[in-house]
C-alpha cells in the first residue's frame, strides 16, 4: 500500500506549486510552512531537483483529532511535495489515512475526507 499520491505535470514546477498552494488556501487549508528547494539528488533513474515541501493543516480536523488523542500533534502536519525530474514535474501528498494508522483506525478514518480533498486539488491543476 502506497503512503503517498503523486502526479506528473508538464507545466513548470514553480507554476504548478504556486497554483497548488493557492487552491489549498481557497479550500480552507492552513499552510504552516514551506521549504524550497530541500535537495538535489542523483539517482540511478535520474536527477531529482528542487524538492519542495509544504506543511498542510486542516484546523477543524485537528480539533476532532485532539479529542481522540491529545498527543496527535506528533503526526501533524500533512505534507505536500513537489520535484523536478528529466521526465517532468511531480506534485504529491502523503496519504494520512495510511501514514497515520499508527494512531489508530479512528484517526485514519477521520483523515480520509481531508485526503480526498487534497487529491482532488492536485487532480484539478
Amino acid at each position: 500500500m502506497s503512503f503517498y499520491y503523486v502526479r506528473r505535470f508538464e507545466e513548470d514546477l514553480d507554476f504548478i506549486w504556486e497554483r497548488f498552494k493557492k487552491r489549498l488556501e481557497e479550500a480552507g487549508f492552513l499552510l504552516i510552512g514551506e521549504r524550497i528547494p530541500v535537495a538535489i539528488v542523483e539517482r540511478e533513474d535520474g536527477i531529482i531537483a528542487d524538492y519542495h515541501v509544504l506543511f498542510i493543516c486542516d484546523k477543524e480536523l485537528v480539533a476532532e483529532l485532539v479529542k481522540i488523542d491529545a498527543n496527535i500533534g506528533a503526526l501533524l502536519p500533512c505534507t505536500g511535495f513537489g520535484y523536478r525530474r528529466e521526465d517532468g514535474n511531480y506534485l504529491g501528498v502523503t496519504l494520512p489515512s495510511v501514514a497515520w494508522r499508527i494512531a489508530g483506525e479512528r484517526v485514519a478514518e477521520l483523515m480520509k475526507p481531508m485526503e480526498k480533498r487534497v487529491i482532488a486539488i492536485i487532480d484539478s491543476l
